[in-house]
């Protein structure tokens, strides 16, 4: 890839890396009745501990729809508990509980799993440039989407 529409050329490498991931990931996060954005809440909520809905949409950068969406989907499931906020009744704090806390692990698991094969499949040590990394990873990943 050419690196001439720099910054977009970041821009289209993050969005092939992601969409990847979350293709490349799916089944295994299905077995635990959770999906990419259900993961990244998750783990947002046990790395930086209990958080509203709004805030969670904000870090996330995902509509405040999608994220009741899936903090329901996460309650019902026993990963979330929700509690009207002390300070504000509109809110909503959203805390990981034992059973979320159980499956961190293995989300953390099937993360860097995805993570190491790309670093090991296209040569590339983490300590690399930013910028080379990002070129490696996406053509890879441009080539294998091609090629399925």
């Amino acid at each position: 890839m050419a690196l001439d529409t720099f910054p977009g050329d970041f821009a289209q490498s993050f969005s092939i890396i992601h969409r990847a991931f979350q293709r490349d990931v799916l089944s295994r996060y299905k077995k635990m009745g959770l999906n990419a954005t259900s993961a990244y809440i998750l783990l947002l909520l046990h790395q930086q501990g209990d958080s509203s809905q709004n805030d969670l949409a904000r870090t996330l950068v995902i509509n405040k729809g999608q994220i009741a969406r899936e903090v329901h989907r996460l309650s019902t499931d026993s990963y979330v508990s929700q509690t009207q906020s002390p300070d504000n009744r509109t809110t909503n704090i959203i805390h990981i509980t034992t059973a979320g806390e159980a499956i961190i692990p293995e989300i953390i698991a099937i993360r860097n799993q995805w993570w190491q094969a790309r670093l090991e499949h296209n040569h590339i040590d983490p300590d690399d440039s930013f910028q080379a990394t990002l070129q490696k990873l996406s053509t890879e990943l441009k080539d294998q989407h091609h090629q399925s």
